[in-house]
Formats: structure tokens, C-alpha cells, sequence
């Protein structure tokens, strides 16, 4: 009884110690945490708990005190480094999800790996006539740096379940050193917590260096996303969400030099009394003007045909392909569309628009602002009422 409540306290004092850690991201996660195991189950846990052991053993059986707190801490504090690890995973599941996490290939390798040390381990304590422990850790290692800490631990369970059945027959390089039963255990207890507690630090290693890769891979797909909003909001007009006057100029540059978009005209066209419209309907109605003209708009364009805002009302379209007759053509279709479809207004009714349109055809010898001024004089012929049509070339 008083041996069991001793235990109770080092596990008690070990789980309390330890939680923050199990609670973050695992008990093995990275360095300093092992550094934390190794210190709270290695000496802590069962120092405290052995003081308590020892004292048991001296008023009980008269055993020497000194000789076994020493007993105590050796026996107790190699057992919580060999067994907490494993158990613990095993509890929370850590085993199961790493497993099913992982594709059929990855499956298979890890199983493979865990054959592979157990295959190991039955040659070293069943077949090897000579006491050949340190074969055992290359393939821990390789289980820890394909697998991590996961199958760090249970390579090392595994080895430990072989070794213990080899050397309870009093076969294996264990049995060839010691005779007693009891140095065994604790030699034993040794080479397990050097095996585990050498690939432990690299798991943790590894493990803390793919956590901080995770976690640059996400900064840097969160800065592509932000990178590209910004691009887009640098390129865009806020309100109707077509080309500004910046990326419009660009893209028409582009055009122009390009052989493929010939023949390229440029419909230059704004909202006929839109200043009206503010004054009558206030500037949300005006803004609600803007951007359903932008829809009539986009509806009776192709995809690859360019819409840029450059002013107030001021709108630019691109057409590739075009000549001035056939831009013409489109230029009243679409004013034919807006006048089909007026605005609805947010206090019921709705909002007759019409457009005038001014279109150009772009020279070889035509630099961009040559080209919109092309497009602006055909516009303000039509605002001048130069022109019984609501569009001019």
C-alpha cells in the first residue's frame, strides 16, 4: 500500500509537471520539451516518489535508505522514459492518426520500418552470438527520421518486448552480461532509455523544423493571397470592379503592340445628364448608375473584350479584332441595351440611362494618348450634337 501511493505521487507529480506540454502539441514535439521529459520522469518524478519508497523499504524490511533511493530513482525514472512515451501516444490516439493521415505508400513504409527493427532486434537478442546492441540503433534512427517520434516509440517498444522474452530465457546480449536478474532489468532499462533517448532529441528536432516549415509554407501562400489582392485592388476601380485608369492605359499598350488584336479600335462613352442624376437622386443613385451601366455593359461584350473606368462617368472599351465600323456597331448595340434596361431605384420606380460613345481606330504611327484623344473628339462630336447618332467615329 505504501509502495502504491508513492507511485501514485510520482505519476501524479510527473502528469502535472508535464501537462502544459501534452497539452500544446505532444509530449515529444520539439527539444526543449524532451529536455522537460527527460528532467521531470528521468529525476524529478522519482526522486520525490522515492523518498517515500525509500523510507518504506527502511522502516518495513530494514533495507539501507541511501541504497534504495538510488534503486528507486534508477528503476523508476528508466521506466516512466521507456513506457511514458509509448502510453501516452497509444491513449491519445497519436498512433491511429498518423496511420491514417498517411497514404497507402507511406503506410506501407512504416510498416515496413517497424518489421525491419523488429527483425532486427530478434537477430540481435536470439540469433547474434556476440553482443551486438548498438545494429539496433540504425534502424530506430531510420524509423525516426521517415516516421518521427511516432515511430521512434514504437520501435523501441517493440525492441523492448523481444529483448524482455530474450532475456527472461536468459538468452541475448543482456543474459551474457549480468546473471542476476536484477542487474539485467536495470541494464536493460539503460540501453532502452540511451536508445530511445538518443532518436527522441532528432524526432523532436524534425518534428519542430516540419512545424516551422508548415508553418512558413502558410505565411507564405497567406502573403501570395494578400499580394494578389493587392494587386487586384491596384488595378480595379473600387466601385464597379472593371480596370483603372492606370491598368487600362497598360493594357491597351499591350494591344497595341500586339498584331494579333488588329484590327483594334477604342469606344470612348459616358452617361448622357449624369450629373442629374446626382442632383435629382443623390450620388448613391449615381453610383448605383455607374455600376449597373458596367453590367449592361459586360453582358453585351465578349470575355476578352477590355472595360476600363477613367473618370467619373468616364468610361474606355477595347475591342480587338474591330474596325471602327464594326466598333460603331457595338457601341449602339450597347447603347440600345441601356436604354432597354433601366435602373430600379431604392424608393421604388426606376431610372431611364443613355450613353453617348465616340469611337477610334488605332494607326501604327498612334501613341495611347493619341489614340483616347482619337476616341474623346468622336465622343464630344456626339455631346455637341455634331452627330444625329448617340455614337461617332
Amino acid at each position: 500500500m505504501l509502495y502504491a501511493a508513492c507511485n501514485l505521487v510520482e505519476i501524479g507529480v510527473a502528469a502535472h509537471l508535464l501537462r502544459p506540454a501534452v497539452a500544446d502539441d505532444g509530449l515529444l514535439s520539439a527539444p526543449s520539451v524532451v529536455g522537460r521529459f527527460i528532467v521531470v520522469c528521468g529525476l524529478v518524478a522519482p526522486a520525490l516518489s522515492g523518498i517515500g519508497g525509500a523510507a518504506t523499504a527502511w522502516l518495513v524490511f530494514g533495507q539501507d535508505f541511501q541504497g534504495s533511493l538510488v534503486s528507486w530513482i534508477l528503476s523508476d525514472g528508466l521506466g516512466l522514459l521507456i513506457l511514458t512515451p509509448f502510453f501516452l501516444a497509444l491513449l491519445r490516439g497519436d498512433y491511429l492518426r498518423c496511420f491514417a493521415d498517411k497514404n497507402w505508400q507511406q503506410r506501407m513504409e512504416a510498416v515496413g520500418l517497424q518489421v525491419l527493427a523488429a527483425s532486427i532486434a530478434y537477430g540481435v537478442f536470439f540469433v547474434a552470438v556476440r553482443p551486438v546492441l548498438f545494429v539496433l540503433f540504425g534502424p530506430v534512427m531510420l524509423a525516426t527520421f521517415r516516421v518521427g517520434r511516432l515511430g521512434t516509440t514504437l520501435a523501441v517498444m517493440g525492441i523492448a518486448v523481444i529483448g524482455t522474452v530474450a532475456t527472461m530465457q536468459g538468452r541475448g546480449p543482456i543474459a551474457a552480461i549480468a546473471s542476476d536478474p536484477r542487474e539485467q532489468a536495470v541494464l536493460f532499462q539503460f540501453f532502452l532509455a540511451g536508445l530511445l533517448l538518443t532518436c527522441l532529441p532528432v524526432a523532436a528536432a524534425l518534428s519542430a523544423r516540419g512545424a516551422r516549415l508548415t508553418s512558413l509554407s502558410r505565411s507564405a501562400e497567406a502573403l501570395r493571397i494578400q499580394g494578389a489582392e493587392l494587386a487586384r485592388l491596384a488595378t480595379t476601380d473600387a466601385l464597379t470592379g472593371i480596370l483603372n485608369r492606370a491598368a487600362f492605359r497598360d493594357a491597351a499598350k499591350v494591344a497595341m503592340q500586339d498584331p494579333a488584336c488588329a484590327p483594334l479600335s477604342l469606344v470612348a462613352l459616358d452617361l448622357d445628364l449624369f450629373k442629374q442624376v446626382n442632383d435629382r437622386h443623390g450620388h448613391r443613385a449615381g453610383d448605383q448608375a455607374l455600376v449597373h451601366l458596367v453590367a449592361v455593359l459586360r453582358a453585351g461584350l465578349r470575355e476578352y473584350d477590355v472595360i476600363g473606368r477613367v473618370g467619373g462617368d468616364e468610361f474606355l472599351i477595347l475591342l480587338a479584332g474591330n474596325d471602327a465600323d464594326q466598333a460603331g456597331l457595338v457601341a449602339a448595340r450597347l447603347g440600345d441595351a441601356l436604354r432597354r434596361s433601366p435602373l430600379p431605384l431604392d424608393g421604388g420606380g426606376a431610372l431611364s440611362l443613355s450613353m453617348s460613345c465616340g469611337v477610334a481606330l488605332h494607326r501604327p504611327d498612334m501613341s495611347y494618348d493619341d489614340f483616347v484623344h482619337a476616341a474623346d473628339m468622336a465622343l464630344y462630336a456626339v455631346k455637341r450634337g455634331h452627330r444625329t447618332a448617340d455614337f461617332a467615329v
